[in-house]
C-alpha cells in the first residue's frame, strides 16, 4: 500500500452567502475528501471549496449495488460505495476515506488492493457454498423410518414372488413325477395289493402326492391304521404303513378270517394256506351264536380288543350267548367270565394281573369271574 500524502490546509475563504462570520460553523476536522470523486466539483468552477461538515456533506448513492465481482468492471461505482461508506461512519473514519479515494484514483481499474479487495474478489466465491450450507439438512426421521418400511416390504414382496414361483416349479413340473412306489411295513396287506391300490400316484408330481392322497387311495384296506409317505429323488416315492393289529381268527366255509377290534376282515386265507394260529394273537371265534348274530359277533371282537397282546396270546378261543355273557377260554383250560362290555380297560387291567400272579388261588381254579372287576371271584 502507498505511504498516506499529507493533509491538504484547510480553506479559510469567506464564509457561505447568507451567513455571518460569526455564524458559520467550525468546520469539522477531517472532513475533505481528495481523489478522482472531487473533481466534477472542480470542473464546475467553483473558486473555493466550502468547509466539509458531516451534516453537509452530500454523497451520491447508488441503489441496489452489487457487492460482486462487478465492482471490478467500473471504478467510479466502487469509489461511490467506498465514499458511502466513509460518509456513514462518520467523522472518525474520514482518514480511511481520504485513503480509499486516493488509492481509487491512483487504480482506475477498481482494484484497491488490501483486505477490501479480497473480500470484493471472495465473495462471489463464497455464495454457492453458503447456499449449499443451507440446503444439507438432515431428513426427518419420520421420512427414513416411511424409506425403510418401504424398501423392508419391497424385500418382503420380492422374496414371497421367488417362493410363489418355487413351489409352482415344484408342484407342477414334471421334473420330481412319481415312478415307482415303495411300501414298507405291511403284514397282512400284500405287497401287490398295495402296489394296485397306489398306481394312480405313478405319473404325478411328487409334490401332489402326500399322506393325505395315499391315505385315501389305501382307505378301502381296512387293516392299514396309517401310513406316512416319503419322497426320495429323482422319482420314488416311500410308503410306510402301519396296520391295526388282528384280534379275532374265524373258521368258515374252507376260510380262515382276521378281524380288527372294529369286527372287519382283515384278510382271509384258504384253512391249507393259513398262517400258524400263534403267528398273530388272535384267539378263535368258534360260537355259532357269535357268528349268526352281529351285535354279539361285535360284542366278542370288542373286548378281544381291550385286552393286551400278551394276554390274547394266552386264551384259545372266544365265545358269547349274548352281549351280556362273554367268555373267554385260556390255554390252560381256565375260563374267564367277563360279562358285558362295561368297564372294559378295568377288567382287562385285572385280567391281566391275574395272569402275571402264580397264587393257588388264581392259577388252581376252572374259572375267574371278573364281571365286577372290583370284586373278582374264583371257583
Amino acid at each position: 500500500m502507498s505511504p498516506r500524502p499529507p493533509r491538504r490546509p484547510r480553506s479559510t475563504g469567506p464564509p457561505r452567502e447568507g451567513r455571518s462570520a460569526a455564524e458559520a460553523p467550525d468546520p469539522a476536522p477531517d472532513r475533505d475528501i481528495e481523489g478522482p470523486a472531487a473533481a466534477p466539483v472542480e470542473e464546475a468552477g467553483a473558486a473555493e471549496a466550502a468547509p466539509s461538515d458531516a451534516a453537509d456533506t452530500v454523497v451520491p448513492l447508488t441503489r441496489d449495488v452489487p457487492l460482486v465481482a462487478g465492482l471490478r468492471a467500473g471504478s467510479g461505482a466502487a469509489t461511490g460505495e467506498r465514499r458511502s461508506r466513509a460518509a456513514r461512519r462518520g467523522p472518525e473514519a474520514g482518514d480511511d476515506a481520504e485513503h480509499l479515494a486516493e488509492h481509487s484514483a491512483e487504480h482506475p481499474g477498481g482494484s484497491t488492493g488490501g483486505n477490501a479487495g479480497g473480500e470484493a474478489e471472495e465473495e462471489p466465491e463464497q455464495r454457492p457454498e453458503a447456499a449449499a450450507d443451507l440446503l444439507a439438512f438432515p431428513e426427518p426421521e419420520v421420512v427414513v423410518l416411511r424409506r425403510r418400511r418401504r424398501r423392508g416390504a419391497l424385500l418382503v414382496l420380492a422374496g414371497l414372488a421367488v417362493l410363489l414361483v418355487v413351489v409352482l416349479v415344484l408342484v407342477f413340473s414334471p421334473l420330481l413325477t412319481v415312478r415307482q412306489v415303495q411300501v414298507e411295513g405291511n403284514d397282512l396287506l400284500t405287497d401287490s395289493k398295495a402296489e394296485e391300490l397306489l398306481e394312480p400316484a405313478l405319473g404325478r408330481p411328487m409334490p401332489q402326492v402326500g399322506d393325505g392322497r395315499v391315505a385315501e387311495l389305501l382307505d378301502e384296506e381296512p387293516v392299514v391304521a396309517d401310513v406316512v409317505v416319503q419322497g426320495e429323488l429323482p422319482d420314488t416315492l416311500r410308503v410306510e404303513v402301519t396296520e391295526h393289529p388282528p384280534v379275532a381268527r374265524v373258521h368258515r366255509d374252507g376260510q380262515v378270517e382276521y378281524f380288527t377290534a372294529e369286527g372287519e376282515v382283515i384278510r382271509s386265507w384258504p384253512e391249507d394256506e393259513a398262517p400258524a394260529e400263534d403267528a398273530y394273537a388272535t384267539p378263535e371265534i368258534a360260537s355259532d351264536a357269535a357268528l349268526d348274530h352281529r351285535a354279539v359277533f361285535e360284542t366278542i371282537v370288542g373286548v378281544l380288543g381291550e385286552l393286551p397282546s400278551a394276554a390274547r396270546k394266552s386264551m384259545q378261543s372266544a365265545t358269547a350267548d349274548s352281549v351280556d355273557s362273554v367268555r373267554l377260554r385260556l390255554d390252560d383250560g381256565r375260563t374267564v367270565l367277563w360279562g358285558g362290555e362295561d368297564r372294559g380297560a378295568q377288567k382287562a387291567a385285572v385280567l391281566a394281573a391275574l395272569l402275571e400272579s402264580d397264587a393257588e388261588e388264581f392259577t388252581e381254579v376252572d374259572t375267574i369271574d371278573i364281571s365286577d372287576p372290583e370284586a373278582p371271584v374264583t371257583r
